[in-house]
């Protein structure tokens, strides 16, 4: 068997693996386009797969919005037993990713009927690495389960396997920083951009999202059109890794926006909410462009281009949900605005009629993206 992919050494194109939210991945795949000029595609639900210069790793990181974690591939191999993953992790240049006295952890996953389960694997591919670095009379790197310079991320799949380096991480890129407030049915930041995707929200519109919870949707959007970086306090472990120059990922992060204050406005019936998104709002600073207030989503004129929000599916809610959406639509109905986009569990109570409509899971939960023109 031969390795199917992977760096040729450290120079040349290597092969990427990216995680997103399953079902809307078309959203990360146009913003790697965008980013890096890559072509992806889909390569199992909520991951991606492409190849780009090395350089890509420092870009995505520093600038993708809709992206969780970020992978090098080492190799991809047909299998038939688990002997055939450490065969693979045998073959590799591992001292060239893995350096001296730098620690490792392994954590895998795997989809379809096989004889064994993701810890035995986690444990097969330890002790390969570890024999690699045994048959070179090396240095045996040290496990740490907990805070590693390195994890290796093995994903088994019926008859195949890849192996790659998180170049991102413990902490996934969906964890804003400025996110010091909470509610019970906060919206994933990843999510709140891809649903401004999905709107053409373009910098210079005006934005309005009436039920901002804690204002995740507006500050997506505002970091998009002002250009900042959606990650500032994370060092990701690509500025651990020996071959790469982390200078270069911190250069970006310090990098000025481009784009002017846009014009977005978050809203809540909920003053708590809205002190939670001025809150969160003063921390990714972007205070001054956005401008949030309390009021009542189904009492108020809607004058905007476009109108993107989560609607509450009965969590954040004690009141009629039937009632609520009743009048929350009727008086979007009757505002003026271009384009609209609302994610909502209960597309059983929207009574507009949808353009399009893109269904995904939260957690355990269906839901709609509904698309409004």
């Amino acid at each position: 068997m031969s390795v199917e992919s992977g760096p040729d050494p450290i120079s040349g194109e290597w092969v990427f693996l990216a995680t997103t939210n399953r079902d809307i991945e078309a959203v990360a795949i146009q913003e790697i386009a965008e980013l890096i000029g890559a072509d992806a595609s889909i390569d199992h639900p909520g991951m991606v797969r492409f190849s780009a210069d090395l350089s890509a790793v420092d870009t995505l990181h520093a600038r993708a919005r809709s992206l969780h974690r970020i992978m090098l591939e080492l190799a991809r191999e047909p299998i038939e037993s688990i002997g055939d993953i450490s065969g693979i992790v045998g073959r590799l240049e591992l001292p060239t990713y893995l350096g001296p006295d730098q620690s490792f952890a392994v954590r895998a996953q795997r989809h379809g009927d096989h004889s064994f389960g993701s810890p035995d694997v986690e444990r097969e591919v330890g002790q390969a690495v570890v024999d690699c670095y045994r048959r070179r009379e090396r240095s045996r790197p040290p496990v740490d389960l907990d805070d590693p310079d390195l994890i290796f991320r093995v994903f088994v799949r019926d008859a195949r396997a890849a192996i790659a380096i998180d170049a991102t991480g413990q902490r996934s890129l969906h964890r804003r920083w400025y996110r010091v407030e909470e509610h019970e049915a906060a919206l994933r930041p990843t999510i709140a951009y891809a649903l401004c995707r999905y709107a053409d929200y373009e910098p210079g519109e005006r934005l309005l999202d009436p039920m901002c919870g804690c204002g995740t949707i507006p500050i997506e959007a505002t970091l998009a059109a002002m250009n900042l970086p959606p990650t500032r306090n994370h060092d990701p472990a690509l500025t651990r890794f020996q071959f790469l120059d982390p200078g270069r990922y911190h250069r970006m992060l310090r990098e000025p926006g481009s784009g002017p204050d846009p014009p977005v406005t978050a809203s809540d019936t909920d003053e708590a909410a809205t002190e939670a998104t001025r809150t969160n709002a003063r921390e990714a600073d972007v205070r001054g462009a956005l401008t949030v207030t309390t009021a009542d989503a189904t009492a108020v004129d809607i004058e905007t281009d476009v109108v993107v929000t989560d609607m509450p599916f009965g969590v954040r809610t004690s009141g009629d949900l039937a009632e609520l959406y009743g009048a929350f639509f009727a008086t979007l109905r009757d505002g003026e605005w271009d384009r609209a986009v609302v994610h909502t569990a209960r597309e059983d109570l929207v009574p507009l009629e949808v353009s399009e409509t893109i269904h995904m899971r939260r957690g355990r939960l269906e839901t709609s993206i509904l698309l409004f023109e």
